[in-house]
């Protein structure tokens, strides 16, 4: 059981922390769309599942032994957190209208759900989190419970990030600084993107 909060704990570390999850959800909600935001948390959720599936069957390995296959995805991965960076940062300077805002829940689900699955860092991290917790003596339940907290912690704390972000109190505060929380946001993505890319090519 301690292994399993300590687990828990860490993950929602890496969730809490500032990354491209973090960013789209929060850009959804800074648009006024509670719903846009929560689905991105479920698109989000459900490409943690995949990962969490390729890391238990070994697949994950397989990918790190392969090192073109690997740096491929790499790239496939930054430039299209490159792209959304570059999007979110133009978006910035249009204010969507309140009676707009449910218009963005289109291709919401699809956006978080690329974002996380199409994101290396998400598959080095899981894999190192999994290296450290699971070994060859770790009983089929307790590979299940790890397995399955990584989707709960995620769809806890990105929906709670939802409705913080979209609760009547904060909205205001974040749309006043909509242009500026878009710009930092788009441009960490994009700095992500360069840092994998560099990664991929110079990295040893």
């Amino acid at each position: 059981m301690f292994e399993l909060l300590a687990f828990i704990g860490i993950n929602l570390l890496g969730a809490i922390s500032p990354g491209p999850d973090f960013a789209i959800v929060t850009h959804y909600g800074m648009k006024g769309s509670r719903r846009a935001a929560l689905l991105a948390t479920l698109g989000i959720t459900a490409a943690l599942l995949i990962h969490v599936l390729y890391c238990v069957l070994g697949v994950a390995w397989f990918l790190q032994s392969s090192p073109i296959l690997f740096r491929s995805l790499q790239l496939l991965g930054a430039g299209y957190l490159g792209y959304l960076g570059v999007r979110i940062i133009a978006s910035s300077k249009t204010k969507v209208e309140p009676s707009k805002a449910e218009n963005l829940s289109r291709g919401a689900f699809r956006t978080g759900f690329l974002t996380n699955l199409l994101n290396p860092k998400a598959t080095l991290f899981l894999l190192s989190l999994f290296s450290q917790f699971i070994s060859p003596e770790t009983t089929v339940s307790m590979k299940i419970a790890f397995g399955l907290s990584i989707p709960i912690v995620s769809i806890a704390w990105f929906s709670f990030l939802s409705f913080c972000i979209t609760h009547p109190s904060f909205l205001p505060y974040f749309q006043k600084h909509q242009r500026t929380f878009s710009i930092i946001m788009g441009g960490l993505l994009i700095v992500l993107a360069i840092t994998v890319i560099w990664n991929a090519f110079f990295s040893r």
